[in-house]
């Protein structure tokens, strides 16, 4: 057993041994809980014998998966491809590609994403007459996916719908079920939904996979979700095998219907349960860690622990009051060059904060001062149009019932399929009771032109030549349709700028099918796989910046870390609190937000905020987090944009710069301050330039903001802590 325990911990060791019956382990941030899992499923597979077929893994993200798989496969060897390790969508899949036809679907069902359910969703309120301005497909579907997360079908849902909005969305989710059965398909809800309900009509279904699955392990715990606890639940009714990892202080997705309570009642669903802590943490240095335990002990609604590190002091947390938010970012940004000049590179260093609109000001300043970004979140792979079209063509030839799939390739490229020519095919399928495939191969009986029933004839002929799909691989598959549909005349004859960059993501499509044939030549399969990746499973592989909200980053790790924008109501943000208990719970996640954040960092943390933020078109002064307040002032080294030395200030200085910026507010009438702002460096007269605007003359100044008549936009009124104008000599 040595090769499987070295290295390992004693509370660690424990939790690899102990194999039997129910066990909890709360595992804090860095606490080496993949290798825990790790070596506890090798240990099952060579010290215990145990048939690693009968052997599950369960996590969130294909990512995270693939490191399980891949550090299983460096620890047993061949017998690691027998075990399921796995994301809940993609082991639901497998299950459905196997037992689905019990639910009147078949086993080519296409998988929807997000962008496919809100076309589809659109289709539906069109049909049932529903205004998109009044009820948005985004929040329509937003209910519809917490319904199913709760269980909740759509005659529940119906029962239940109070005011006009729920019984129009009560309607909606009705169609729109229907309108996925018809095409053969689910949605990413669908995919856990169907399986529970698979096996509440089948028990002799549900019976097979729990004496399959004899040990069962769930990573993450704390994030799962109603229907996600009761799968696992169900799973491991038999056996009673269930070995589940999580941190309560690490649960921060409640807006997507997480519970942390699973984790935290976890002892009273199975009997003699076993506990064992790992609150030694090999991430962060024991500064960092003094830190967010300090943080998360405010906390009320948690088991009681705090992480612990062989790795002591580290330099203090560096604590930045910013003038104003561009101040905030322009000071990452220089901090951000000086660890550059110190041999860190861009790759090791993240920027976090709490909402998605804070990196736009992070963003100018990477761009001003030359600093490679990444943002986690921007529109990945999978998303972009051409490859979307050939997973749909894919789609189509897999699943000849997949109307929405089929819709959208009809007439790309473009075979002058009008909107009347469509009526007239869809007429004729409706009159005839067939599905939109069966029309066109009937296209020759439909009243349109000479030139449409020719590109017809060739679609239909395309997909049933490659419907043959044993006797092509995915990539050559993929390679044919791309040549066959005229997809590629259609690119390389484009004007189009970005045509050539959509034929390189094109060739990475192929390339990505033929790393995934060397494995699996299953067609389903691949495209179960690119429908089932996320934007959490994407890496930074380039050398550059992370700029990150703090729930993308969960599960990362950097060297350096930046924590921005940390003022009331904006981190912590409570906002449509419904009532105290509420807000208490929201800031309660609120604060395993900060815990999170913090943790991310291994050697050096640095957090800001401004006094001053351009929030929604006006300028607001904010108050500095009380979780800057959370942590021991002996912890942090506090700078500021006023002036300061940068040496180490207390509380009641602080006070008195958050005091002096008010006193600059535009809100607050003072009758002293001359006309003329001391901040310029130009007077009324002077020619200034504007980065955007170019060139112009300065009209008037007030006491915050500037007129200016530009040569190329005319009169404008700037804010000077804004405008950034300089005058031209």
């Amino acid at each position: 057993m040595n090769a499987i325990d070295n290295h390992l911990n004693d509370r660690q060791k424990e939790a690899v041994f102990c194999t039997e019956g129910p066990l909890l382990i709360l595992a804090g941030a860095g606490s080496g809980k993949t290798r825990v899992l790790m070596h506890r499923i090798a240990y099952l597979i060579e010290e215990r014998h145990i048939n690693p077929y009968q052997i599950m893994a369960i996590t969130f993200t294909n990512k995270a998966a693939k490191e399980m798989r891949e550090r299983v496969d460096k620890l047993v060897g061949l017998d690691a491809q027998y075990v399921w390790v796995m994301t809940f969508h993609s082991s639901c899949v497998r299950i459905l590609r196997r037992e689905i036809e019990r639910l009147n679907y078949s086993k080519d069902f296409s998988i929807y994403d997000t962008d496919d359910q809100k076309t589809l969703i659109k289709k539906v309120c069109k049909e049932l007459g529903i205004d998109t301005k009044q009820i948005k497909e985004r929040n329509a579907l937003s209910l519809i996916s917490a319904a199913k997360n709760e269980l909740i079908g759509y005659e529940e849902f119906r029962q239940n719908a109070t005011g006009y909005m729920e019984k129009k969305v009560a309607d909606i989710y009705e169609a729109y079920q229907k309108a996925l059965h018809q095409n053969n398909a689910l949605d990413f809800d669908d995919l856990m939904l169907k399986t529970i309900v698979l096996f509440e009509k089948h028990p002799e279904v549900l019976a097979i996979y729990q004496n399959k699955f004899e040990y069962i392990h769930v990573d993450e715990y704390q994030d799962t979700n109603v229907i996600q606890y009761k799968l696992i639940k169900m799973l491991s009714e038999v056996h009673k095998n269930i070995c589940i990892v999580g941190d309560d202080d690490q649960s921060i997705y409640s807006w997507r219907g997480a519970c942390s309570d699973n984790i935290i009642n976890f002892e009273k669903d199975y009997e003699d349960v076993e506990v064992i802590f790992l609150d030694q943490n090999y991430r962060s240095n024991s500064t960092i860690l003094d830190a967010a335990n300090a943080v998360i002990k405010n906390n009320t609604d948690r088991k009681d622990k705090a992480l612990w590190s062989e790795n002591k002091g580290g330099d203090k947390i560096t604590v930045y009051s910013a003038a104003n938010d561009k101040d905030e970012t322009d000071d990452i940004a220089k901090k951000i060059l000086d660890l550059k000049a110190q041999g860190i590179d861009y790759k090791d260093i993240a920027i976090l904060y709490r909402a998605n609109y804070l990196s736009r000001s992070m963003e100018n300043s990477c761009m001003a001062f030359g600093i490679p970004y990444k943002l986690i979140g921007s529109l990945k792979f999978l998303q972009r149009q051409e490859i979307r079209d050939l997973l749909a063509y894919m789609n189509v030839i897999i699943n000849r019932n997949d109307e929405f799939s089929l819709r959208r390739i009809i007439n790309v490229p473009k075979r002058g399929i009008g909107a009347s020519s469509m009526a007239k095919i869809d007429n004729y399928a409706e009159q005839y009771g067939l599905t939109l495939f069966e029309a066109l191969k009937n296209i020759d009986m439909i009243d349109v032109s000479k030139k449409i029933t020719t590109n017809i004839h060739l679609l239909t002929q395309l997909i049933e030549k490659y419907s043959q799909t044993e006797q092509y691989s995915i990539e050559d598959l993929i390679v044919g349709i791309y040549k066959d549909s005229g997809y590629e005349s259609m690119l390389k004859e484009s004007a189009d700028t970005y045509a050539e960059s959509r034929i390189e993501n094109i060739s990475e499509l192929v390339s990505s099918a033929k790393q995934f044939s060397s494995m699996n030549d299953n067609l389903i399969d691949f495209i179960s796989e690119m429908s089932l990746t996320s934007d959490a499973d994407d890496e930074n592989e380039d050398n550059s910046v992370v700029l990150s909200t703090v729930h993308a980053a969960k599960g990362l790790e950097y060297r350096v870390v930046f924590i921005m924008g940390l003022e009331e109501n904006l981190f912590p943000s409570i906002r449509d609190a419904e009532s105290s208990e509420d807000e208490r719970n929201k800031m309660e996640e609120e604060r395993r937000l900060a815990y999170v954040a913090i943790t991310r960092a291994k050697e050096k943390l640095f957090m800001s905020y401004a006094n001053r933020r351009m929030q929604f078109g006006s300028i607001k002064n904010n108050k500095r987090s009380r979780f800057l307040d959370e942590v021991p002032n002996k912890l942090m080294h506090f700078e500021s944009g006023f002036g300061s030395a940068g040496n180490d200030i207390g509380e009641s200085q602080l006070e008195s710069v958050t005091k002096f910026i008010s006193r600059l507010s535009p809100k607050i009438k003072i009758t002293d301050k001359p006309k003329t702002d001391v901040r310029t460096n130009y007077a009324v007269g002077d020619i200034v330039v504007h980065k955007k605007f170019g060139e112009g003359k300065v009209l008037s100044i007030e006491k915050d903001s500037v007129k200016v008549d530009f040569e190329k936009v005319g009169p404008k009124i700037l804010l000077i802590e804004y405008a950034n104008l300089t005058r031209k000599e």
